[in-house]
C-alpha cells in the first residue's frame, strides 16, 4: 500500500503567537473541525498541557482517533502521531509556522500516513483534506475578521 502525503500551505494575516494559540491548543483547534476534540492526557514542557506527551481524542459519533503530540515549540511547531482508533497507520502530522512577508503567519501543515485497509488511501486522504482544509479556512476567516 502506498503512503499518502498531504500538504496545506495557508497564510493568515495574524501574528504567529495568535495562530499558534489556536493550532497548539487541542480544544481550540478542535472547535474548527467536525466532531468533538478533548485533551485526555496532559502534556509537559514549554507548551504546557497541550505540549509534548499530551493526547487529544477526536470523536465522531461512536468512533474516535487519539493523537499524541510528540514535539512542540511554542509559536513555531507542533508534531503529532495517531496512537489509537484510526483507519491509518504510520501517521505523522507536522505544523510549522513562519513569519509571512506581510506580517502575518505562513502555515505549512503536512500529514503522512499509510492506509490500514487496502484501497482506502484515496478516500481517507480526501476526507482528511476536507476536514483539515475546512478547519484552516475557518481559522483564517476567524482571525482575519478579528
Amino acid at each position: 500500500m502506498a503512503s499518502r502525503n498531504i500538504r496545506f500551505n495557508v497564510t493568515i494575516k495574524a501574528p504567529r503567537p495568535l495562530v499558534y494559540s489556536w493550532l497548539g491548543d487541542h480544544e481550540k483547534f478542535g472547535s474548527l473541525l467536525p466532531g468533538r476534540t478533548t485533551r485526555i492526557v496532559d502534556g509537559t514542557g514549554a507548551s504546557g498541557i497541550n505540549g509534548e506527551g499530551s493526547v487529544r481524542r477526536v470523536s465522531f459519533g461512536i468512533s474516535h482517533t487519539d493523537e499524541k503530540v510528540t514535539a512542540a515549540i511554542p509559536d513555531e511547531y507542533v508534531e503529532y502521531t495517531v496512537v489509537d482508533g484510526s483507519p491509518v497507520k504510520n501517521h505523522l502530522g507536522r505544523i510549522r509556522l513562519a513569519d509571512a512577508a506581510d506580517g502575518g503567519t505562513e502555515i505549512d501543515y503536512r500529514i503522512e500516513f499509510d492506509p490500514r485497509i487496502p484501497f482506502t488511501g484515496a478516500p481517507t486522504e480526501m476526507l482528511v483534506r476536507a476536514i483539515i482544509g475546512g478547519g484552516l479556512a475557518k481559522l483564517k476567516r476567524r482571525l482575519e475578521a478579528a
